[in-house]
Protein backbone atom coordinates (compact mmCIF):
# COMPACT_ATOMS: atom_id res chain seq x y z
CA UNK A 1 0.00 0.00 0.00
CA UNK A 2 0.95 3.64 -1.14
CA UNK A 3 1.31 5.83 1.71
CA UNK A 4 -0.30 9.51 1.57
CA UNK A 5 0.48 13.03 1.96
CA UNK A 6 -1.30 15.72 1.93
CA UNK A 7 0.61 18.94 0.72
CA UNK A 8 -0.79 22.53 -0.66
CA UNK A 9 -0.34 24.02 -4.54
CA UNK A 10 -1.13 26.77 -6.46
CA UNK A 11 -4.66 26.36 -8.04
CA UNK A 12 -3.19 27.74 -11.19
CA UNK A 13 -1.13 24.87 -11.54
CA UNK A 14 -3.62 22.03 -11.20
CA UNK A 15 -5.01 20.95 -14.84
CA UNK A 16 -8.13 19.83 -15.38
CA UNK A 17 -8.77 16.63 -17.14
CA UNK A 18 -10.00 17.54 -20.13
CA UNK A 19 -12.13 14.32 -21.08
CA UNK A 20 -13.79 14.05 -17.54
CA UNK A 21 -17.38 12.97 -18.01
CA UNK A 22 -18.62 14.09 -14.99
CA UNK A 23 -20.34 17.21 -15.10
CA UNK A 24 -20.67 20.25 -12.55
CA UNK A 25 -23.43 22.85 -12.46
CA UNK A 26 -22.61 26.74 -11.16
CA UNK A 27 -25.03 25.56 -8.21
CA UNK A 28 -23.53 22.37 -7.56
CA UNK A 29 -20.38 24.51 -7.36
CA UNK A 30 -21.91 27.00 -5.36
CA UNK A 31 -22.81 23.75 -2.73
CA UNK A 32 -19.14 23.35 -2.51
CA UNK A 33 -17.94 26.19 -2.41
CA UNK A 34 -20.37 26.70 0.79
CA UNK A 35 -19.18 23.38 2.28
CA UNK A 36 -15.51 24.49 2.11
CA UNK A 37 -16.23 27.55 3.90
CA UNK A 38 -18.30 25.76 6.25
CA UNK A 39 -16.66 23.29 7.13
CA UNK A 40 -12.55 23.85 5.43
CA UNK A 41 -11.32 21.18 3.66
CA UNK A 42 -11.93 17.66 4.16
CA UNK A 43 -11.41 16.15 1.09
CA UNK A 44 -8.21 17.42 -1.02
CA UNK A 45 -7.80 16.91 -4.90
CA UNK A 46 -6.52 14.12 -5.93
CA UNK A 47 -3.65 14.90 -9.07
CA UNK A 48 -1.03 12.40 -10.83
CA UNK A 49 2.61 13.07 -10.97
CA UNK A 50 2.24 16.44 -13.52
CA UNK A 51 -0.47 17.97 -11.46
CA UNK A 52 -3.23 16.61 -13.65
CA UNK A 53 -6.57 16.27 -11.94
CA UNK A 54 -7.63 12.76 -11.24
CA UNK A 55 -10.56 13.56 -8.76
CA UNK A 56 -11.79 16.85 -7.75
CA UNK A 57 -12.77 18.58 -10.16
CA UNK A 58 -15.68 20.28 -8.74
CA UNK A 59 -13.70 21.33 -5.55
CA UNK A 60 -11.17 22.80 -7.77
CA UNK A 61 -13.80 24.74 -9.22
CA UNK A 62 -15.73 25.97 -5.88
CA UNK A 63 -11.67 26.84 -4.43
CA UNK A 64 -11.53 29.32 -8.00
CA UNK A 65 -14.98 30.45 -7.17
CA UNK A 66 -13.54 31.43 -4.01
CA UNK A 67 -10.91 32.88 -5.01
CA UNK A 68 -8.16 30.55 -3.30
CA UNK A 69 -4.50 30.36 -4.04
CA UNK A 70 -3.89 26.94 -2.56
CA UNK A 71 -5.74 23.66 -2.31
CA UNK A 72 -4.45 20.73 -0.62
CA UNK A 73 -3.86 17.95 -2.89
CA UNK A 74 -2.58 14.26 -2.79
CA UNK A 75 -0.76 12.80 -5.34
CA UNK A 76 -1.20 9.34 -6.35
CA UNK A 77 2.00 9.34 -8.80
CA UNK A 78 1.59 5.39 -9.18
CA UNK A 79 -0.99 4.77 -11.11
CA UNK A 80 -0.72 4.20 -14.56
CA UNK A 81 -2.14 6.11 -17.10
CA UNK A 82 -5.08 3.46 -18.04
CA UNK A 83 -5.50 3.46 -13.54
CA UNK A 84 -6.30 7.31 -14.14
CA UNK A 85 -8.74 7.29 -16.93
CA UNK A 86 -10.56 4.62 -14.45
CA UNK A 87 -10.28 6.05 -11.48
CA UNK A 88 -11.74 9.25 -12.78
CA UNK A 89 -14.74 7.35 -13.94
CA UNK A 90 -14.76 5.29 -11.12
CA UNK A 91 -14.37 7.30 -8.02
CA UNK A 92 -17.81 9.25 -8.98
CA UNK A 93 -19.58 6.20 -10.27
CA UNK A 94 -19.32 3.82 -7.12
CA UNK A 95 -21.02 6.60 -4.82
CA UNK A 96 -24.15 6.87 -6.88
CA UNK A 97 -24.56 2.93 -5.79
CA UNK A 98 -25.10 4.57 -2.04
CA UNK A 99 -27.99 4.80 -0.75
CA UNK A 100 -30.19 6.38 2.18
CA UNK A 101 -31.89 5.84 5.49
CA UNK A 102 -34.60 8.47 5.09
CA UNK A 103 -36.47 7.88 8.51
CA UNK A 104 -33.00 8.94 10.11
CA UNK A 105 -31.98 11.25 7.84
CA UNK A 106 -35.08 12.81 8.41
CA UNK A 107 -34.27 12.24 12.08
CA UNK A 108 -30.71 13.79 11.62
CA UNK A 109 -32.08 17.03 9.90
CA UNK A 110 -34.78 17.50 12.21
CA UNK A 111 -32.68 18.09 14.82
CA UNK A 112 -30.19 20.40 12.95
CA UNK A 113 -32.93 22.25 12.44
CA UNK A 114 -34.06 22.33 15.82
CA UNK A 115 -30.39 23.49 16.91
CA UNK A 116 -30.90 26.41 14.53
CA UNK A 117 -28.30 24.77 11.72
CA UNK A 118 -28.26 25.69 7.91
CA UNK A 119 -30.56 22.43 6.87
CA UNK A 120 -28.46 24.60 3.27
CA UNK A 121 -25.42 23.22 3.95
CA UNK A 122 -26.36 19.75 3.73
CA UNK A 123 -26.05 20.18 -0.09
CA UNK A 124 -29.95 18.97 0.23
CA UNK A 125 -32.53 21.58 -1.89
CA UNK A 126 -35.43 23.44 -0.34
CA UNK A 127 -37.65 20.49 -1.93
CA UNK A 128 -36.06 17.76 -0.64
CA UNK A 129 -35.64 18.97 2.95
CA UNK A 130 -39.53 19.89 2.59
CA UNK A 131 -40.51 16.34 1.54
CA UNK A 132 -38.01 14.75 4.09
CA UNK A 133 -39.32 17.26 7.54
CA UNK A 134 -43.18 16.89 6.17
CA UNK A 135 -43.39 14.04 9.09
CA UNK A 136 -41.74 16.32 11.95
CA UNK A 137 -43.83 19.31 10.70
CA UNK A 138 -45.87 19.77 13.86
CA UNK A 139 -49.72 20.03 13.84
CA UNK A 140 -52.27 23.50 13.03
CA UNK A 141 -53.19 25.97 14.82
CA UNK A 142 -57.18 25.09 14.60
CA UNK A 143 -58.11 26.52 11.39
CA UNK A 144 -56.59 24.33 9.01
CA UNK A 145 -58.46 21.16 8.14
CA UNK A 146 -56.91 18.03 8.73
CA UNK A 147 -58.53 15.78 6.71
CA UNK A 148 -56.47 13.04 7.97
CA UNK A 149 -59.46 10.90 9.07
CA UNK A 150 -61.50 11.08 5.80
CA UNK A 151 -62.10 7.22 4.82
CA UNK A 152 -60.12 8.05 1.41
CA UNK A 153 -56.81 7.79 3.44
CA UNK A 154 -57.29 4.36 3.97
CA UNK A 155 -54.95 2.62 1.60
CA UNK A 156 -54.92 -1.40 1.40
CA UNK A 157 -51.93 -3.36 1.43
CA UNK A 158 -50.50 -3.68 -2.19
CA UNK A 159 -50.54 -6.85 -3.42
CA UNK A 160 -47.17 -9.42 -4.29
CA UNK A 161 -47.72 -8.71 -7.69
CA UNK A 162 -49.35 -5.82 -9.04
CA UNK A 163 -52.06 -6.23 -11.69
CA UNK A 164 -52.09 -2.67 -12.91
CA UNK A 165 -50.98 -1.76 -16.21
CA UNK A 166 -50.20 1.15 -18.91
CA UNK A 167 -53.79 1.63 -20.39
CA UNK A 168 -55.73 0.90 -17.49
CA UNK A 169 -59.10 2.72 -16.84
CA UNK A 170 -59.93 1.42 -13.18
CA UNK A 171 -63.80 2.38 -12.18
CA UNK A 172 -63.75 3.31 -8.63
CA UNK A 173 -67.22 4.33 -7.79
CA UNK A 174 -68.36 7.21 -9.70
CA UNK A 175 -64.90 7.84 -10.30
CA UNK A 176 -62.42 6.71 -13.28
CA UNK A 177 -58.82 6.39 -12.78
CA UNK A 178 -56.50 5.74 -15.46
CA UNK A 179 -52.16 4.78 -15.78
CA UNK A 180 -50.56 6.60 -18.41
CA UNK A 181 -48.89 9.95 -19.40
CA UNK A 182 -51.40 12.95 -19.23
CA UNK A 183 -49.38 14.36 -22.35
CA UNK A 184 -50.78 10.99 -24.60
CA UNK A 185 -54.34 12.69 -25.90
CA UNK A 186 -55.42 9.01 -26.46
CA UNK A 187 -54.77 8.18 -22.98
CA UNK A 188 -56.88 11.30 -21.67
CA UNK A 189 -59.64 10.07 -24.22
CA UNK A 190 -59.65 7.00 -22.89
CA UNK A 191 -60.15 8.06 -19.81
CA UNK A 192 -62.37 10.71 -20.15
CA UNK A 193 -64.68 8.34 -22.56
CA UNK A 194 -66.08 11.09 -24.74
CA UNK A 195 -66.65 13.40 -21.34
CA UNK A 196 -65.60 16.63 -21.01
CA UNK A 197 -64.67 18.08 -17.27
CA UNK A 198 -66.30 21.37 -15.74
CA UNK A 199 -63.56 21.08 -13.11
CA UNK A 200 -59.54 20.38 -13.50
CA UNK A 201 -57.58 20.43 -10.32
CA UNK A 202 -54.12 19.46 -10.46
CA UNK A 203 -50.60 19.86 -9.12
CA UNK A 204 -47.89 19.44 -11.94
CA UNK A 205 -44.25 19.04 -10.87
CA UNK A 206 -42.82 22.35 -10.81
CA UNK A 207 -39.94 24.01 -12.46
CA UNK A 208 -37.64 20.96 -12.96
CA UNK A 209 -37.84 20.76 -8.71
CA UNK A 210 -38.17 17.05 -8.54
CA UNK A 211 -37.36 14.35 -11.10
CA UNK A 212 -40.55 12.75 -11.56
CA UNK A 213 -39.38 10.62 -14.37
CA UNK A 214 -36.14 8.55 -15.15
CA UNK A 215 -34.37 11.30 -17.18
CA UNK A 216 -35.73 14.49 -14.99
CA UNK A 217 -37.85 17.21 -16.22
CA UNK A 218 -35.34 18.57 -19.61
CA UNK A 219 -38.32 21.29 -21.16
CA UNK A 220 -40.70 21.89 -18.06
CA UNK A 221 -43.00 24.38 -20.38
CA UNK A 222 -43.01 21.48 -23.29
CA UNK A 223 -44.39 19.32 -20.50
CA UNK A 224 -47.22 21.97 -19.57
CA UNK A 225 -48.36 22.66 -22.65
CA UNK A 226 -48.55 18.74 -23.56
CA UNK A 227 -50.71 18.42 -20.79
CA UNK A 228 -52.62 21.56 -21.20
CA UNK A 229 -53.18 20.75 -25.05
CA UNK A 230 -54.88 17.39 -23.83
CA UNK A 231 -57.64 18.65 -21.35
CA UNK A 232 -61.25 18.11 -22.80
CA UNK A 233 -62.57 20.51 -20.79
CA UNK A 234 -66.37 22.45 -20.83
CA UNK A 235 -66.80 25.73 -21.98
CA UNK A 236 -67.79 26.75 -18.62
CA UNK A 237 -64.84 24.52 -16.68
CA UNK A 238 -62.34 26.24 -14.32
CA UNK A 239 -59.32 24.97 -14.09
CA UNK A 240 -56.96 25.11 -10.98
CA UNK A 241 -53.29 24.50 -11.04
CA UNK A 242 -51.08 24.10 -7.79
CA UNK A 243 -47.90 25.41 -8.27
CA UNK A 244 -44.86 26.08 -5.78
CA UNK A 245 -42.04 28.54 -5.29
CA UNK A 246 -38.35 27.48 -5.88
CA UNK A 247 -35.34 29.67 -5.89
CA UNK A 248 -32.32 29.89 -7.44
CA UNK A 249 -29.29 32.40 -6.71
CA UNK A 250 -31.07 33.98 -3.95
CA UNK A 251 -33.89 34.99 -5.66
CA UNK A 252 -37.29 33.06 -6.42
CA UNK A 253 -37.71 32.41 -9.71
CA UNK A 254 -40.99 32.99 -12.30
CA UNK A 255 -40.42 29.89 -13.58
CA UNK A 256 -44.21 29.88 -14.82
CA UNK A 257 -44.36 33.30 -16.81
CA UNK A 258 -43.93 31.39 -20.86
CA UNK A 259 -46.22 28.84 -19.50
CA UNK A 260 -49.06 31.45 -18.27
CA UNK A 261 -48.86 33.19 -21.38
CA UNK A 262 -48.91 30.42 -23.73
CA UNK A 263 -52.34 29.48 -21.34
CA UNK A 264 -54.20 32.88 -22.71
CA UNK A 265 -53.30 31.82 -25.98
CA UNK A 266 -55.57 28.76 -25.47
CA UNK A 267 -58.14 31.48 -24.60
CA UNK A 268 -57.78 30.20 -20.51
CA UNK A 269 -57.89 33.31 -18.34
CA UNK A 270 -55.78 34.47 -15.62
CA UNK A 271 -59.01 34.38 -13.40
CA UNK A 272 -57.60 34.24 -9.93
CA UNK A 273 -54.84 33.55 -8.19
CA UNK A 274 -55.43 31.92 -4.67
CA UNK A 275 -52.55 30.82 -1.50
CA UNK A 276 -52.64 27.77 0.10
CA UNK A 277 -51.71 28.37 3.61
CA UNK A 278 -50.50 24.54 4.41
CA UNK A 279 -49.94 25.51 7.85
CA UNK A 280 -46.97 25.94 10.60
CA UNK A 281 -43.63 26.68 8.23
CA UNK A 282 -40.94 23.73 7.40
CA UNK A 283 -38.18 23.37 9.81
CA UNK A 284 -34.73 24.84 8.68
CA UNK A 285 -32.69 28.22 8.34
CA UNK A 286 -33.95 28.65 4.60
CA UNK A 287 -30.96 30.80 3.68
CA UNK A 288 -32.32 33.72 5.86
CA UNK A 289 -35.86 33.74 4.05
CA UNK A 290 -38.59 32.97 6.38
CA UNK A 291 -39.71 29.87 6.71
CA UNK A 292 -42.10 27.90 3.61
CA UNK A 293 -45.82 27.77 4.49
CA UNK A 294 -47.67 28.20 1.39
CA UNK A 295 -48.12 27.38 -1.98
CA UNK A 296 -50.17 28.88 -4.80
CA UNK A 297 -53.41 27.93 -6.41
CA UNK A 298 -53.89 29.44 -10.63
CA UNK A 299 -57.20 29.86 -11.26
CA UNK A 300 -58.03 29.87 -15.02
CA UNK A 301 -61.55 30.06 -17.07
CA UNK A 302 -62.99 30.70 -20.34
CA UNK A 303 -66.45 31.69 -18.35
CA UNK A 304 -67.55 32.24 -14.90
CA UNK A 305 -69.09 30.20 -12.39
CA UNK A 306 -70.58 31.10 -8.81
CA UNK A 307 -68.25 29.39 -6.11
CA UNK A 308 -70.44 26.92 -4.11
CA UNK A 309 -71.23 28.34 -0.40
CA UNK A 310 -69.76 25.51 1.36
CA UNK A 311 -67.83 27.33 4.43
CA UNK A 312 -69.85 27.70 7.28
CA UNK A 313 -70.42 30.88 8.75
CA UNK A 314 -69.65 32.04 11.85
CA UNK A 315 -72.21 33.66 12.95
CA UNK A 316 -75.57 31.96 10.98
CA UNK A 317 -78.78 32.37 12.19
CA UNK A 318 -77.66 36.14 13.45
CA UNK A 319 -79.44 39.55 12.29
CA UNK A 320 -76.73 39.95 9.74
CA UNK A 321 -76.33 43.67 10.79
CA UNK A 322 -75.78 43.16 14.05
CA UNK A 323 -72.78 41.62 16.52
CA UNK A 324 -73.23 39.46 19.35
CA UNK A 325 -73.67 42.33 21.75
CA UNK A 326 -75.79 43.89 19.45
CA UNK A 327 -73.67 46.59 18.36
CA UNK A 328 -73.91 47.55 14.33
CA UNK A 329 -71.44 45.87 11.47
CA UNK A 330 -72.45 48.10 8.95
CA UNK A 331 -70.08 50.36 7.17
CA UNK A 332 -68.78 53.63 7.90
CA UNK A 333 -68.91 56.10 4.64
CA UNK A 334 -65.74 58.29 4.19
CA UNK A 335 -67.66 61.15 5.63
CA UNK A 336 -67.81 58.71 8.88
CA UNK A 337 -71.39 57.93 8.85
CA UNK A 338 -72.31 54.71 9.41
CA UNK A 339 -74.69 53.63 6.46
CA UNK A 340 -78.04 51.43 7.35
CA UNK A 341 -78.25 47.84 5.85
CA UNK A 342 -80.56 47.01 3.18
CA UNK A 343 -81.28 43.46 4.52
CA UNK A 344 -81.42 44.37 8.32
CA UNK A 345 -83.26 41.86 10.04
CA UNK A 346 -82.35 38.99 7.99
CA UNK A 347 -80.09 36.52 9.47
CA UNK A 348 -76.59 35.81 8.29
CA UNK A 349 -76.60 32.87 5.73
CA UNK A 350 -75.37 29.62 6.95
CA UNK A 351 -72.71 29.01 4.24
CA UNK A 352 -70.70 31.58 2.71
CA UNK A 353 -68.12 30.87 -0.50
CA UNK A 354 -64.21 29.96 0.52
CA UNK A 355 -61.52 32.60 1.23
CA UNK A 356 -58.55 33.41 -1.63
CA UNK A 357 -56.64 32.01 1.05
CA UNK A 358 -57.25 28.10 0.78
CA UNK A 359 -56.44 27.36 5.16
CA UNK A 360 -55.69 23.35 4.55
CA UNK A 361 -52.96 21.35 6.68
CA UNK A 362 -50.16 20.06 4.45
CA UNK A 363 -50.44 16.10 4.07
CA UNK A 364 -47.82 14.62 7.37
CA UNK A 365 -46.03 11.14 6.53
CA UNK A 366 -46.49 8.59 4.23
CA UNK A 367 -49.78 7.28 1.95
CA UNK A 368 -51.14 4.62 4.07
CA UNK A 369 -48.40 2.00 5.93
CA UNK A 370 -44.88 2.60 3.22
CA UNK A 371 -46.52 4.41 0.26
CA UNK A 372 -43.63 7.50 -0.61
CA UNK A 373 -44.52 10.24 -2.79
CA UNK A 374 -43.18 13.53 -2.55
CA UNK A 375 -45.79 15.85 -3.28
CA UNK A 376 -49.16 13.57 -1.29
CA UNK A 377 -52.42 16.09 -1.24
CA UNK A 378 -54.29 16.31 1.25
CA UNK A 379 -58.12 14.96 1.20
CA UNK A 380 -59.52 18.09 2.15
CA UNK A 381 -57.97 19.90 -0.69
Amino acid sequence: MNMLNVDYRKVETLIPYARNPRTHSDAQVAKIAASIVEYGWTNPVLVDGDNGVIAGHGRLAAARKLGLDEVPVIELGHLTPAQKRAYVISDNRLALDAGWDEELLALELAELSEAGYDLALTGFDESEIDALLSDETAGGDGEHEEGGDDAADNVPEAPAVPVSRAGDVWALGPHRLICGDAADANVVAALMQGERARLCFTSPPYGNQRDYTTGGIADWDALMRGVFAQLPMADDAQLLVNLGLIHRDNEFVPYWDGWLGWMRTQRWRRFAWYVWDQGPGMPGDWAGRFAPSFEFVFHFNRASRKPNKIVPCKHAGQESHLRADGSSTAMRSKEGEVGGWTHAGQPTQDTRIPDSVIRVMRHKGKIGQDIDHPAVFPVAL
